[in-house]
């Protein structure tokens, strides 16, 4: 399996709910990418993601919940577009303490679902970061399966 180590891993973009699926369709025309949708009902929220391309979408479920209460008030101050990044590194555990040492929170554990579209490709470790210059930043550590991420070599 392969990872992205300090290096961005994959840009997410928050959408309203109701215009989830035409936001989603305008980034795949823009970008020729296919994001598959799944859905987080334990969290709140409606994802779409092509992992092979670094893309995701993300929408808050009309019910609030602990988790989805963050996007929903991101919403309401800023609206629909770029969220954050998420970061690759090596070791998520390692990382988070060099953060709270340095005073920093760094939010709860979160991981893939077996139910996940996606499940059997990759390996999903994330936790929340501090934001930096007004955007999310999240921590990845995402390990891949050789085939899931397309690399050619050029001349």
């Amino acid at each position: 399996m392969k990872k992205f180590i300090n290096h961005i891993d994959h840009v997410t973009w928050i959408s309203k709910l109701e215009n989830l699926e035409r936001n989603v369709a305008e980034l795949e025309a823009v970008t020729g990418g296919n994001l598959l949708r799944f859905e987080r009902n334990d969290m709140g929220f409606v994802m779409y993601l092509d992992w092979d391309a670094g893309l995701e979408v993300v929408a808050p479920m009309e019910e609030r919940t602990e988790f989805n209460q963050a996007l929903h008030d991101r919403l309401e101050s800023h609206g629909e577009g770029l969220l954050g990044v998420v970061f690759g590194v090596e070791d998520l555990e390692k990382h988070k303490a060099k953060l709270e040492a340095k005073g920093l929170a760094v939010g709860p554990l979160m991981d893939d679902l077996p139910t996940s579209p996606w499940h059997h490709r990759i390996v999903l470790r994330e936790r929340t970061a501090p934001a930096v210059i007004n955007s999310w930043m999240v921590l990845g550590q995402i390990d891949y399966q050789d085939d899931v991420i397309k690399f050619v070599d050029v001349k």
